[in-house]
């Protein structure tokens, strides 16, 4: 499983300004705010992003990203759904 990595300039003003912990920018990398990098929840929630590049591709991992966003909205897009069932270490497939 890809390790997050320490998030760099822009994305960490990113992640603050709009009030996130991490994103998965795949395939590059898994970056978190270095002062949260320790939060196994947030890591493994990132993680399960990560997992759903891998099953989904490239193209379907963020087509179906941005559909599901469109459709259901940040919170109830089926694929943060499962990231956030995943952060107990217990899997929700979207």
């Amino acid at each position: 499983m890809t390790q997050p990595r320490p998030a760099p300039h822009v994305i960490r003003w990113f992640l603050r300004t709009f009030g996130y912990g991490g994103i998965t920018i795949p395939p590059i990398a898994i970056y978190i705010l270095a002062e949260r990098l320790g939060n196994e929840r947030l890591v493994r929630h990132e993680q399960a992003h990560w997992a759903q590049y891998q099953r989904m591709g490239f193209l379907g991992f963020y087509l179906t990203y941005l559909w599901y966003t469109i459709r259901h909205g940040y919170w109830n897009n089926p694929m943060e759904v499962e990231a956030r069932g995943s952060e107990d270490g217990g899997i929700q497939r979207a």
